[in-house]
């Protein structure tokens, strides 16, 4: 029923109409013959018959009472029905007119306090640093999540708006990459998940600082990355030139595959066998690709897809689009087992293993599996030592 047909069936006494609560109709009725003085939990579909059927029967008392009803537009229809009143010329004992609220004063802008994020390294560990304005300043925390294994470190610090300001002004930080609120509370939450499923502890003071910001474990598991589309399998021959890339150059695979490897290369080159360079090669060749297939089985297909998926956001964001379109080809055929030629960015995962290992020496290498923020090329600041004066944070961040 309209409001219209609503306010007829108040004139009329009629009973309860099907569309409407009992308790309600009990109320409107109450209001329009004046026998309540609290009309606050009226409806406001309820509350415009109520008043359309006053205005009809020259009832001044329920404009009155709804004239402070809580909904701005009931009050408003309140004080139009005590001037349909007036101007019919029924008299108002008491006139009331609810006082206008003085409009809301303007809101300064909101600081962004976006967070940020760095890029997963070769053991799927990034650092997030995210920012919540609080009395006198920002709380900002610190965080080092697994995507195996979830959270691992937690720590919270509070600074001025202005110290915060100067801190996302660092080049430094460029390297990261940009957070929503919702981005970095989500991936909180699915580290959270991680810790429950894997049943990793959680460390220190995690419950203090993720009460502070609301999280809580995420409910379900993570989306499927997209489909495959037409072309992902010509971009993904060419993803094994993404390990030349800064941001993956320092993958390498997890420490017991390292070890494997070794004994594999071991056994390739001290051969009884009478082997040629070349034979050698292509040996060493054959056990890489086939440790390769043994390795990425379906989870760990899907583990290093979502790895590479966040890559592709770094290397469009710093104007690298092609590199991000086979990263995100090869992201999608990685992780939905899309038949055909084994990807080269598996293979090669393990093939650069054999150059960090002909290095002479004290030869300058990448970063070891496990270096978690502090790995070049990461996506966070490389670990060098801080200059005297200059603070750094558990996760290897430049404080002010």
């Amino acid at each position: 029923m309209n409001v219209d047909e609503l306010a007829e069936a108040l004139r009329a006494g009629e009973s309860v109409p099907e569309s409407v609560l009992g308790e309600d109709w009990e109320l409107a009725r109450a209001v329009l013959e004046g026998r309540t003085e609290d009309a606050g939990e009226l409806p406001a579909e309820l509350a415009q018959a109520v008043l359309e059927a006053a205005v009809a029967m020259r009832q001044p008392g329920p404009a009155e009472l709804l004239s402070r009803h809580p909904d701005r537009e009931v009050a408003k229809a309140a004080r139009r029905a005590l001037y349909r009143l007036r101007s019919a010329g029924v008299s108002l004992a008491q006139p009331v007119r609810a006082p206008e609220a003085p409009p809301p004063a303007s809101p300064a802008p909101a600081e962004s306090l976006s967070g940020f994020a760095s890029l997963p390294d070769g053991t799927g560990q990034r650092a997030l640093l995210l920012a919540q304005p609080v009395r006198g300043g920002v709380e900002v925390v610190e965080a080092l999540i697994s995507d195996e294994l979830g959270l691992l470190s937690i720590s919270r610090a509070e600074m001025s708006r202005s110290a915060w300001r100067k801190l996302v002004r660092r080049p430094e930080m460029e390297r990261l990459l940009p957070l929503s609120p919702e981005e970095g509370h989500a991936l909180l939450a699915e580290a959270v998940r991680c810790n429950l499923a894997t049943r990793t502890p959680f460390p220190p003071d995690s419950d203090l600082a993720l009460r502070h910001l609301g999280v809580e474990a995420a409910t379900t598991e993570l989306p499927p990355l997209p489909a495959p589309e037409d072309g992902d399998a010509a971009l993904a021959l060419e993803s094994g030139a993404l390990h030349r890339e800064p941001e993956l150059a320092a993958w390498l695979p997890p420490e017991p595959e390292l070890k494997r490897l070794a004994l594999r290369v071991d056994e390739v080159r001290t051969s009884p066998l009478a082997l040629s360079p070349e034979q050698q090669a292509e040996a060493l060749r054959e056990r890489i690709r086939g440790q390769a297939e043994e390795f990425f089985d379906p989870p760990h297909r899907q583990l290093y897809a979502r790895r590479l998926w966040t890559v592709a956001q770094a290397l469009e964001r710093r104007g690298a689009e092609h590199l991000g379109r086979v990263a995100r080809a090869t992201a999608r055929r990685l992780f939905h087992g899309s038949p055909g030629l084994f990807p080269p960015f598996a293979e090669q995962l393990y093939a650069k293993v054999l150059a960090l290992m002909a290095r002479p020496p004290g030869a300058r290498s990448p970063a070891q599996p496990g270096a978690g923020v502090r790995e070049e090329g990461a996506g966070a600041a490389p670990a060098t030592e801080a200059p005297p004066g200059e603070r750094r944070s558990p996760g290897g961040l430049i404080l002010p």
